[in-house]
């Protein structure tokens, strides 16, 4: 079964230059890797600035084999210091939906990222499966994608970004995805920023957000494809 690896580097602001040089190192090294399938990179535009990389992997096994050369996160941790602002998170994720539209061309992009209470998660995934599907009748989106993580490792798992910990737990309890939650990745790609703005001013993407914001902490960056 495929796999789906979104990871996630904040950087100092301070060292952008240095770390768009090092971003184009690992993607250099990562899309050499055995057993990758795609990858794609991003740069933020807000909050702040980071950037986000997805590899898609033939399997777990491949994904194991490139622990040591070519994974994102071992690579962003071989980082010079100072670039980085904090370890980066990465989440291990399988694929339930995804929709493109090769014509389109991907100039705008962002990411949700969403930890949905255990108990909601069924209703969320159900919920938001539907509201994609509905709005790709419709010529908005250039590329799309939905993911849910799978169970992991606590030392390899992450919380949200900047997510504040409970008064008393620490941070590898908050690494473990059990405890916390299922967390669901979501990227949209759309033509344009006119393509963006009606997407968003669905009455189909709105109900969707709301329910999110009832049932999960949520993440949201604005992306610019590398």
């Amino acid at each position: 079964m495929e796999l789906l690896v979104v990871t996630l580097a904040q950087i100092n602001s301070a060292r952008e230059a240095d770390a768009l040089a090092r971003m184009r190192i690992i993607s250099d090294t990562v899309r050499n890797a055995p057993g990758l399938l795609n990858a794609r990179f991003y740069r933020s535009r807000e909050p702040g600035t980071s950037y986000c990389m997805l590899t898609t992997w033939e399997s777990a096994e491949w994904w194991q084999k490139a622990q040591e050369r070519h994974a994102p996160r071992t690579l962003l941790l071989a980082s010079p210091p100072g670039i980085f602002h904090t370890p980066p998170d990465q989440w291990l994720m399988q694929y339930l939906w995804g929709y493109s539209r090769p014509l389109a061309q991907p100039a705008v992009a962002a990411a949700h990222l969403a930890l949905v209470r255990p108990e909601m998660a069924e209703r969320v995934q159900h919920e938001w499966l539907e509201s994609l599907r509905q709005q790709a009748i419709e010529p908005v989106l250039s590329f799309a994608l939905l993911a849910r993580s799978i169970e992991e490792e606590p030392a390899t798992a992450a919380p949200l970004p900047a997510s504040p910990l409970p008064q008393g737990q620490t941070q590898e309890a908050h690494r473990q995805p059990s405890r916390q939650g299922t967390m669901f990745f979501n990227l949209l790609s759309w033509p344009g920023e006119r393509y963006r703005e009606d997407f968003y001013a669905n009455e189909i993407s709105q109900n969707v957000r709301g329910l999110l914001n009832r049932t999960a902490m949520v993440h949201v960056l604005t992306l610019d494809p590398m």
